[in-house]
């Protein structure tokens, strides 16, 4: 019987599914008061990062299993940066499939980008324009929490902000336009005219680099009263932007990293603690177990012997 080979892999899954589909996915509110910089360190050093929100469902779960004596505000994740992005208010990443955040059907000239024009509205014939917030104009809601119908027209002239917290609160959130046939869809309900649809722009970004664009604002924030944003803690849990260097509270999030050992037997007449022999097989190894349903996230790495060898060789008598 020829040489046998025994290798060890680790397998060490990170799993990053985001909200309540998450279990593994905690959130720890830490009631010292400090910085953000402060609170941002001792939540990376001690946990993952400062929290990321994705929308109203991770809200409530925030706030599920604790029991708050401190009734101020908390620092989020959230803090404005210098490079400002057109997103879709609705931040399920669950809704959007490739390129569907990307999408825009924008007017001729459009977005002029002009300072103050931060919320987007769609016209009759389905472009879309930038444009004040403040004006009052109807918009259309998306509807997904049942099987009637997605879009609705609402006619009741509101502000950008206003609007959204009607459709949050009847319905799911401002409409986002995602490919072009539901562009179409949503031109043939808007009269004569333009109607706010859930498009904004903003110079805000999360802590750990996370791609959400959900925000629960506060009537009248951000303000420009700084650059980090709390979010209280009591009434209503709204967000407002604060001065970076006021100590808060925080809320930080962890998540745990779990891993497998897996022992397998290998016959080979290569050498196999050759660098590039052992990354062929790691890779090839990767793409059996993905496709058996291991997260493509998981991280694989071999296990070194002391002697810096990742294979042991066994021989075995034959009779």
């Amino acid at each position: 019987m020829g040489q046998m080979l025994l290798l060890v892999l680790m397998s060490c899954g990170i799993y990053r599914v985001i909200g309540t589909l998450n279990p593994v996915k905690i959130f720890l509110f830490v009631n010292q008061p400090k910085a953000f910089d402060e609170a941002q360190r001792y939540c990376r050093d001690t946990y993952t990062d400062l929290v990321t929100l994705w929308g109203r469902a991770e809200m409530e779960e925030l706030f599920a299993h604790q029991n708050f004596t401190f009734t101020g505000s908390a620092w989020i994740g959230l803090r404005g940066t210098s490079r400002q992005l057109w997103q879709w208010a609705l931040a399920d990443q669950e809704f959007y499939k490739d390129g569907e955040t990307e999408y825009r059907n924008w007017g001729p000239n459009e977005p002029t980008n002009t300072d103050g024009e931060y919320c987007s509205v769609m016209d009759d014939v389905g472009k879309l324009r930038d444009t004040t917030c403040q004006n009052s104009r109807n918009f259309i809601c998306y509807n997904g929490q049942n099987n009637e119908q997605k879009y609705i027209l609402i006619n009741e002239l509101k502000s950008w902000r206003e609007a959204q917290s009607y459709c949050r609160q009847f319905h799911t959130d401002l409409v986002s336009v995602r490919n072009p046939d539901e562009n179409l869809q949503i031109q043939q309900l808007i009269p004569t005219g333009v109607s706010y649809i859930g498009l904004f722009r903003d110079a805000f970004a999360w802590s750990d680099n996370s791609t959400s664009s959900f925000r629960n604002w506060d009537l009248n924030q951000p303000d420009g009263s700084g650059e980090c944003v709390a979010l209280q803690l009591q009434n209503r849990r709204l967000w407002e932007d604060e001065t970076c260097s006021s100590p808060r509270p925080f809320f930080c999030y962890a998540i745990p990293v779990f891993k497998q050992v897996l022992r397998l037997e290998l016959e080979s007449d290569q050498n196999v603690n050759d660098p590039d022999v052992r990354a062929s097989i790691l890779q090839e190894i990767q793409q059996k177990l993905i496709s058996q349903g291991m997260p493509e996230m998981s991280n694989l790495q071999w296990r070194q012997q002391p002697n810096g060898h990742v294979f042991q060789e066994l021989k075995y008598q034959s009779f």
